[in-house]
């Protein structure tokens, strides 16, 4: 089953206080009521907890202003590799993430925080809880799983909180009246919280999820982000130190060299993306989702503020052509003689390939007739983004294409990162061209030193990953931000002032221990 399509809510209810005359008052407490002491009762119990731990991955929880706008907009307007659509300007909100002239009082900002820190709740109170529940409650082999995944939740949301806000209060504990206020811890000791829980729950999780339980962490999983958190952490120059890539290509090694998980690349790349090929060999981590309607949590119409008005989306997003320049500039030399197939599988835009009326390669429509009938001729220079749009006919708006968040292709090309950063650039071409070769029909590439290894680690995860929220944090762990903005035309761009959000004014409000 789906085991995160749907939120279990838990409701604490109040003692009733009972008068049984003037002088006398009985607290009773009715066994059908459900406290923070009695809710954990047994392995359901714990699941329904869990569950709700994993609801707010992504600030999916917050069906407009989480995951629909909030995280896309965030995510994805900051990449210079993204541009607003036609609709975005009608949003004031949309365009000062797009401008960088938002303040600590923006919705999207607040609504980061605030979703990740509820995920850190749920996960610390699951952490506790069912840390202490009997083994006549759960068996032993359940109460590992899931503590092992709520550990890798609490680590992945102080990840994430990480990534986007420069300092964080940690969260390790269930939140009382005592701790309700804290102060920001830094950064060094942020990483080695994250870094903890990653290892933990990779050493209390099994490599991967039966069928029954997908969209659960796993062991791979659980070693994919430890991996990622220490090479996050080597372009971090606030907390790196010497071992960090030592540390990252050990990680993915056990990936990658020892078969943890047993993933494998899809051939297929666009079926990564449209709905055809979910939970795949290919899949580490993934965010389900099914069709549902406006109210339905668990639906995503991701693809509406992806998809540009000519084939029915809002036309929130553009792909700037910096990036179409970047993903075509080895030319056509793919072994089907096109450009690297990732090309095709990301955008579309005025090319033969999507005007080749034999193949209809854009939803059944080609290029001139999608645009004319929109835009006329007004926008042939225009380029859209492909990925994320579900493959059939949109008869139902919010519909359940999965999202990716951790694949093989990406641990790939971070391992073939750490490699090089370490002295074994060989291993490192090797890795790459496994991925140029499967999703791209690339040939292998032809430069062999350390620093051109890294300009075209540089560029394959441009061709792999773009608008899978990776672009601005890969430029600031890079030291690149100033340079790409700059490229980007995007003259509001401070790297002092926008390499991370603010704390959210709502926090520094009602936190005394925050100036």
């Amino acid at each position: 089953m789906k085991y995160i399509n749907k939120i279990c809510m838990v409701a604490f209810s109040m003692l009733a206080l009972i008068s049984c005359n003037d002088d006398e008052f009985l607290e009773q407490s009715s066994p059908d009521q459900l406290t923070s002491e009695s809710f954990w009762r047994n392995a359901e119990d714990a699941k329904s907890g869990l569950t709700a731990a994993y609801a707010e991955l992504e600030s999916r929880s917050n069906f407009w202003d989480g995951w629909q706008e909030g995280r896309p907009v965030v995510e994805y307007f900051r990449s210079d590799y993204a541009m607003p659509g036609p609709d975005a300007t009608n949003y004031g909100h949309w365009m000062s993430i797009f401008n960088f002239t938002y303040t600590n009082g923006h919705t999207f900002v607040d609504v980061l925080w605030t979703t990740n820190y509820k995920g850190l709740n749920f996960a610390n109170q699951v952490i506790s809880k069912v840390g202490a529940m009997t083994s006549e409650q759960i068996s032993d082999a359940e109460k590992k799983q899931i503590i092992g995944e709520a550990t890798f939740l609490r680590g992945y949301y102080h990840f994430k909180l990480l990534t986007l806000f420069e300092q964080i209060i940690l969260r390790t504990d269930i939140i009382s009246q005592e701790t309700l206020d804290k102060e920001l811890a830094d950064r060094p000791e942020s990483w080695s919280a994250i870094i903890n829980d990653f290892k933990t729950a990779a050493e209390m999780l099994p490599p991967t999820n039966s069928a029954e339980n997908l969209g659960r962490a796993s062991k791979g999983a659980a070693l994919a982000y430890l991996g990622k958190a220490y090479l996050y952490k080597a372009g971090d120059i606030s907390s790196s130190e010497s071992s960090d890539f030592e540390n990252a290509a050990d990680t993915f090694k056990q990936i990658v060299d020892d078969g943890v998980g047993n993933y494998d690349l899809e051939p297929n790349f666009l079926s990564l993306f449209n709905g055809e090929n979910e939970n795949n060999s290919e899949s580490i981590f993934e965010l389900q989702f099914k069709s549902g309607d406006a109210t339905s949590w668990n639906a995503t119409a991701l693809h509406f503020f992806v998809g540009d008005w000519s084939v029915g989306g809002w036309g929130g997003i553009e792909a700037s052509l910096a990036a179409v320049n970047e993903m075509k500039k080895e030319g056509m030399i793919a072994t089907n003689g096109l450009y690297d197939n990732r090309l095709y599988g990301s955008l579309y835009f005025r090319d033969s390939f999507y005007n080749d009326t034999n193949t209809n390669q854009m939803q059944g429509w080609t290029w001139d007739v999608l645009m004319n009938d929109t835009y006329g001729d007004t926008h042939e220079n225009h380029a859209y983004f492909r990925k994320w749009l579900p493959n059939y006919v949109w008869n139902n708006g919010y519909v359940g294409v999965n999202v990716v968040l951790m694949r093989y292709a990406d641990v790939l090309l971070m391992y073939a990162e750490a490699l090089n950063e370490t002295g074994n650039t060989p291993k490192a071409i090797g890795l790459i061209n496994q991925v140029r070769a499967t999703h791209g029909y690339m040939p292998p590439i032809t430069v062999s030193s350390t620093e051109d290894v890294k300009t075209q680690i540089i560029h394959e995860r441009t061709m792999e990953l773009t608008l899978e929220s990776t672009r601005f944090f890969d430029l600031r762990r890079w030291g690149m931000l100033d340079q790409a903005m700059q490229a980007a035309g995007r003259s509001g761009f401070n790297s002092a002032e926008h390499s991370y959000l603010p704390v959210p004014l709502s926090e520094i409000q009602a936190n005394s221990k925050i100036d």
